[in-house]
């Protein structure tokens, strides 16, 4: 009988394959690899929830503080002189003078003109008649029912729509017969017409389960602006005074606002993120 040869032999040993030995150290490599690649992954997954909710959170606070820092830099103010004096009764026409920014450590209250206002052409004690080159309707931009400030240099009113027809506004009679247009002291041209602005901001249940920061303007049913604020505090800076509170002796010197807002964001591991979030904000019409 022959032996094999030596080419045989080698054939032999490269058609045997891995020996079991071989196959165990490959695969506890594998799994090595496997697991390391999957540790990435939630890590990466992790970070990338973190990072979410992180953005959500800081979108949330800096919309809430824009929003926010708008009303109150407004407050007590129109798009006349801060010299013009707040004339006539009723409820809007004392916030207006007297409490322009007011609430509690939990709420706050502003009032302002809106920042568009219309430039009159013409008035009586009952009307104006807006500027054509900046209407054509009256009922573009107003309604019946509107609390509006209609003011020139030297007085300001806020007075109800009662009704449109073409550019005209009508009004309850002003104080004494007042025609803005007519008044001797301060310049025809200067009289505008602007919607009352009376905003209302809170925190409350959003009906998903969570909690968010509602806006109610002029009366009407709150409005979702932020969801994830579980809470605000509003601290008051009277002039003069250096200490923020929550309570102020008298709204009218109010001239800063300072709020803080505990906003929450999506659950990573079991954890809700939490941030806590402040600004001030200066009352424009007190400090200029």
């Amino acid at each position: 009988m022959s032996r094999p040869s030596n080419r045989n032999r080698g054939a032999a040993r490269a058609m045997a394959g891995f020996g079991l030995a071989e196959l165990m150290i490959a695969m506890v490599l594998g799994i090595i690899v496997i697991g390391a690649a999957f540790a990435i992954f939630q890590s990466s997954q992790t970070t990338f929830r973190s990072n979410e909710g992180l953005s959500r959170i800081q979108e949330s606070a800096r919309a809430a503080f824009e929003l926010m820092s708008r009303d109150i830099r407004a407050a007590g103010g129109s798009a006349c002189s801060n010299f013009s004096v707040v004339e006539g009764a009723g409820a809007q026409a004392e916030l207006f003078r007297n409490d322009a920014v007011s609430g509690s450590a939990d709420s706050l209250r502003v009032v302002s003109g809106d920042d568009t206002a219309y430039r009159v052409e013409g008035s009586s004690a009952t009307s104006v008649t807006l500027d054509a080159d900046d209407v054509t309707l009256a009922s573009d931009v107003f309604q019946v029912n509107d609390f509006l400030i209609l003011c020139n240099a030297r007085k300001t009113h806020v007075v109800r729509a009662t009704a449109l027809a073409g550019r005209t506004v009508t009004f309850a009679a002003l104080p004494g017969g007042y025609v803005p247009t007519s008044d001797e002291y301060a310049p025809p041209a200067a009289v505008v017409l602007a919607r009352f602005r009376d905003a209302n901001w809170f925190v409350g249940d959003n009906g998903r389960g969570g909690r968010s920061l509602f806006v109610s303007r002029n009366g009407g049913a709150g409005e979702e602006v932020a969801e994830g604020v579980q809470d605000i505090a509003f601290a008051y800076l009277r002039e003069g005074a250096t200490d923020y509170v929550g309570a102020p002796a008298d709204w009218r010197d109010v001239i800063a606002v300072r709020v803080t807002m505990t906003l929450q964001g999506a659950d990573v591991d079991g954890n809700e993120l939490e941030r806590t979030a402040s600004n001030v904000v200066s009352m424009r019409g007190r400090t200029l």
